[in-house]
């Protein structure tokens, strides 16, 4: 019984619908009939056929189109399709074949042919669903062998089947051509039914056995010169997918080929994409499955990720506040330097500069007064007394004037949030440097006309120090430092730019970072710049940095012209 087999009768005529209803149901298949191409495709919908037997002429869409529109589905495309007519030209049996059409018979062939028929597309369809090979590419010439002792015909047919763009082998005998099938891959094998030795049925059954136990796909056509009913029989039996007459024409012949090569790739690639869609499904589950245990490890690391952030924030906070203790004992020491400088220099410098001063004008008085009692010589040296004291003096004040400097650099007296000249700012740190840029190095001053700015003076000084400092330490050899000041968009800016050898760019985002530092150990603590960062963003300024390798280095100090202390 075939009950598991339901076939779809598209036939616009009610009599030959019901004698097709009819002779089916008899061998025990399920039907269901359709009047037009639009009710077939309606019924598909409902319900999947095994087998379609589609009449060539149909009202409305056509049995070629309905054939087309079956092929173009992916889910339709695997059911075999039976052309069904009454015109029995070579002709219309062509152009149905060559609609997508797996088989075409005719409506006044014999039933038992047609059962047969039938029986063989649905079992090419249970074979083809399991056999067919995965790896093998669609867009490729077909492989057939061809099976025949007459040199002639087998000659003839292989011409045809290589213009029709095949890739064709020869042999005389049943024998050869099993060998040749077990050493090499073919799809199709176009077998003469009689011939010496192993015939065409005999060559079909051990082809069967060949399918069943390799699991290889193979479409079997039959030759023979013996076209009767019994030997129809006989191949489709004995396993063929089709049989042929040798008189019949070499295009309907070709067409016959196309049409089971055609499935049979059809077949191939409905596989692929099965297989496809397969691993496609296991990479979404092996996706969704590492997701999962992703977010479980997640879930199980979120509690050391905490602890790691808080340490790190810790770390950092300790980092910020060794920094600033630093820099807060650096202060201090340089505050109590400049304390012990003006206690210890002021007053003997006062007295000094108080005696060089009286020297100088008796030296000058007696010079004036006594000059008629005295010789030459006696007043050469006298004048040279005069004037080795005034020099002496000069010398003296410019001890003063360090002494103001420095004081006016560490802002002892002005440590609270108040407005400073700029200006005599940058000049403090400038004489404070001078004995390491010597005769080397030219500084270049540009200010702008207006340098007062409201800030917290002595941490500023520092900060110019700083990167005054570092711009002198780029600067191998002699060179240039310029100074200049502005004021742009709301900012007081002060820039210091050097010709030493610039930065790296691959180190310009640390060099902000606490002890980081580019010179060899114990020239540097990789404090500056980070202490100075601290100051001016407690300014609410920002530092820029503009620097290319070889080419020297400009920093930008830039604070708020309305700056409000706290």
């Amino acid at each position: 019984m075939n009950d598991d087999h339901l076939i779809l009768i598209v036939e616009d005529s009610v009599t030959q619908a019901l004698k097709l209803q009819l002779v089916m149901e008899q061998e025990g298949f399920q039907t269901v009939c359709a009047h037009s191409g639009e009710e077939a495709l309606e019924q598909i919908n409902r319900c999947r056929p095994s087998l379609i037997i589609v009449d060539y002429h149909l009202p409305g869409i056509q049995g070629d189109e309905l054939c087309r529109q079956i092929h173009m589905d992916i889910t339709t495309r695997s059911i075999p399709l039976m052309m069904l007519t009454a015109d029995e030209t070579s002709a219309a049996e062509l152009h149905g074949l060559e609609s997508g059409a797996d088989d075409f018979v005719a409506k006044s062939e014999d039933p038992e042919i047609l059962l047969l028929r039938v029986h063989n597309l649905l079992r090419k369809a249970r074979r083809e669903a399991v056999n067919v090979e995965v790896g093998r590419s669609l867009f490729r010439r077909a492989r057939v062998l061809i099976i025949d002792d007459s040199m002639t015909y087998r000659e003839s047919l292989a011409q045809e089947l290589t213009d029709e763009g095949c890739d064709v082998t020869q042999v005389t005998s049943g024998v050869d051509g099993l060998r040749l099938l077990a050493e090499s891959d073919f799809d199709c094998v176009m077998v003469d039914m009689v011939m010496p030795g192993m015939d065409g049925i005999a060559v079909c059954k051990e082809l069967s056995k060949l399918r069943s136990d390799n699991d290889a796909p193979l479409v079997v056509l039959m030759l023979s010169a013996y076209e009767h009913k019994e030997n129809v029989a006989r191949a489709l039996e004995a396993g063929a997918d089709d049989f042929v007459g040798k008189s019949t024409e070499m295009s309907l012949l070709r067409a016959r080929l196309r049409a089971l090569l055609r499935r049979k790739f059809l077949l191939e690639q409905n596989q692929r994409i099965v297989e496809e869609i397969r691993l496609r499904e296991m990479e979404t589950l092996r996706a969704k499955a590492e997701k999962e245990a992703a977010e479980a490890r997640a879930a199980l690391a979120e509690g050391l990720a905490r602890a790691n952030r808080e340490l790190e924030e810790a770390n950092a906070k300790l980092r910020e506040t060794q920094v600033h203790l630093i820099q807060s004992e650096k202060m201090a020491s340089l505050g109590q330097l400049v304390a012990g400088i003006a206690h210890e220099i002021n007053n003997p410098l006062s007295f000094a500069l108080s005696n060089v001063f009286s020297i100088e004008n008796w030296l000058a008085a007696v010079m004036t007064e006594a000059a008629p009692c005295l010789s030459e010589d006696h007043l050469v040296k006298l004048d040279k007394a005069r004037k080795r004291i005034a020099d002496t003096g000069q010398g003296l004040e410019r001890v003063r004037e360090l002494v103001v400097k420095l004081r006016t650099f560490s802002r002892l007296d002005e440590g609270e949030f108040k407005t400073v000249d700029i200006k005599e700012a940058v000049e403090s740190v400038l004489l404070f440097l001078r004995h390491k840029m010597s005769d080397r190095i030219e500084v270049r001053r540009n200010f702008a006309e207006d340098n007062m700015l409201a800030c917290y003076a002595g941490q500023l000084n520092q900060v110019i120090m700083n990167v005054v400092a570092n711009a002198v330490d780029a600067i191998e050899g002699k060179g240039v430092i310029t100074v200049r000041t502005f004021r742009q968009d709301g900012m007081f800016a002060i820039a210091v730019s050097d010709t030493g050898s610039g930065i790296p760019p691959e180190i310009q985002e640390r060099i902000f970072d606490p002890f980081f530092t580019t010179k060899p150990v114990g020239q540097g603590t990789g404090l500056g710049l980070s202490i100075s960062y601290g100051i001016i963003k407690s300014h609410d300024g920002r530092i820029e940095v503009s620097s290319h390798p070889g080419q020297g280095t400009e920093i930008r100090i830039l604070i708020p012209i309305n700056l409000v202390g706290t």
